[in-house]
């Protein structure tokens, strides 16, 4: 499937669609995304939360690197997108400690995203150079402890990158049984609809993200596997018609 032809592609990208709306239904879901390390403040993170959820959107993926220190400050936000808006709180921070895991998990955080992104060696080096992805998949073990739904994923595109690599990298989605997963591109240009729609038949049952805020990807990948949109921009209109927009659209 990864080197299928042009006929085979669309054939592809229309099946993974048609298994999306049966296993996921006809609505996907969108999530408003916020980059707590650059927001600036709390105040100001749960005022952009605090106007989606207005708009009707029901949950935030909150967003930092690692190297974010402030993790006392992004439980208290959790706490407080919890009690006052009751939305669904998804985390992508990256490798932690346990116990920040778990200090975030009582917050009232459910789910967390942290992608192995390749499971070549040589090729994670190139991406997150002193590490490896045996501790990035550790960590998932550790989040399905603490009963965090966990969403996993992989880097298209990675140079030196092969399609023996990818369906290597989707192998282990499958058999990790992740809930969730999250692709990106490492350079312009990398089939990530392709892969994404394998990942659907792979994983019939899992929600599949699209993170980006092109609106022409959001709108294919949402009518060949997606089923969750994570995005800084509602364009003021209501979450549900931004969904319904997207996908007349793609």
């Amino acid at each position: 499937m990864l080197r299928a032809d042009e006929s085979e592609y669309q054939s592809l990208l229309e099946v993974a669609g048609r298994i999306c709306r049966q296993t996921k239904g006809d609505q996907p879901s969108l999530r408003t995304l916020v980059d707590v390390e650059t927001v600036g403040s709390r105040a100001r993170a749960l005022d952009i939360i605090g106007n989606a959820w207005q708009q009707g959107c029901e949950s935030v993926l909150l967003c930092a690197s690692s190297a974010y220190e402030a993790v006392e400050e992004v439980a208290v936000l959790i706490r407080e997108i919890r009690t006052h808006m009751g939305m669904w709180v998804a985390l992508g921070m990256g490798e932690r400690p346990y116990e920040v895991y778990a200090l975030w998990r009582q917050a009232g955080a459910e789910e967390y995203l942290l992608p192995h992104e390749c499971s070549n060696p040589q090729l994670y080096a190139r991406l997150h150079p002193g590490h490896s992805p045996a501790e990035r998949l550790t960590r998932c073990l550790w989040l399905r402890g603490l009963n965090y739904r966990v969403t996993g994923g992989l880097c298209v595109g990675v140079p030196g990158q092969t399609s023996e690599d990818v369906a290597d990298d989707l192998e282990v989605l499958r058999n990790a049984a992740f809930t969730g997963v999250v692709l990106r591109a490492a350079t312009p240009g990398a089939d990530v609809l392709r892969v994404l729609a394998i990942a659907r038949l792979c994983l019939p049952r899992a929600d599949l993200w699209v993170a980006t805020d092109d609106p022409v990807l959001q709108a294919r990948a949402l009518t060949c596997g997606a089923n969750i949109l994570a995005t800084t921009h509602l364009e003021g209109t209501a979450p549900r018609e931004r969904l319904m927009t997207l996908m007349t659209v793609g």
